[in-house]
């Protein structure tokens, strides 16, 4: 039975042309695992620009054609990616508090409800890996920061090369746990999760 933690589905539409050609390119040399999504991300997150978007079951192969996509859509895109490179994902389903969104989106968050933040996990060294900790451990990322993430400049998807985002509470200084309002835990694809929890809420960028 295949693997559905690799499979090709609607939204990580890896078997796409647009995302084959990226595939490509970041193969080249054929880099570790961990080192290709690092190069993955960093790709997306220099080339791709940032926007708020509710269409967060858009395939990643659309994202790709508008060069353009919330935080939601380009952990997509970085599932998709990884699993063209043979890297299991999966993903948790975390509701956020409005609160969250209060710097980014200071006119909408007193209307905004709580978001769904679908948060990708990544099997590398034969353990699965936060999109938090892709480019080092949260104690590492913890080192040399005075305050945690606040959502007012680099944004979420940004900020994980070099500071800590911690939604998890994995650090003690540095959480972001008070903002996570339910845990609906894992699901083995984005299409699965979609599909069992959005009820039509807005979700985050």
């Amino acid at each position: 039975m295949a693997d559905p933690t690799l499979q090709p589905t609607r939204i990580l539409d890896y078997d796409s042309p647009e995302l084959q050609q990226i595939v490509q390119t970041l193969s080249a040399g054929a880099p570790p695992p961990r080192e290709y999504i690092q190069k993955a991300h960093l790709h997306l997150s220099d080339v791709m620009h940032p926007i708020y978007s509710v269409a967060d079951q858009q395939p990643a192969s659309e994202t790709v054609r508008l060069n353009g996509g919330s935080c939601s859509q380009r952990m997509a895109c970085l599932e998709a990616l990884a699993r063209g490179y043979g890297i299991r994902t999966r993903v948790r389903a975390l509701w956020l508090a409005k609160e969250f969104w209060k710097e980014r989106l200071p006119l909408l968050e007193p209307i905004l409800p709580k978001t769904l933040m679908p948060r990708p996990q990544f099997w590398l060294e034969e353990t699965w890996v936060d999109f938090d900790e892709i480019f080092d451990s949260m104690v590492y990322l913890c080192e040399g920061v005075t305050h945690a993430f606040t959502n007012a400049g680099a944004s979420l998807f940004d900020a994980v090369r070099n500071q800590p985002v911690d939604l998890l509470g994995k650090s003690s200084g540095y959480s972001l746990a008070q903002f996570v309002v339910t845990d609906a835990g894992f699901f083995d694809t984005r299409d699965e999760l979609m599909n069992k929890l959005d009820d039509g809420t807005w979700m985050g960028s």
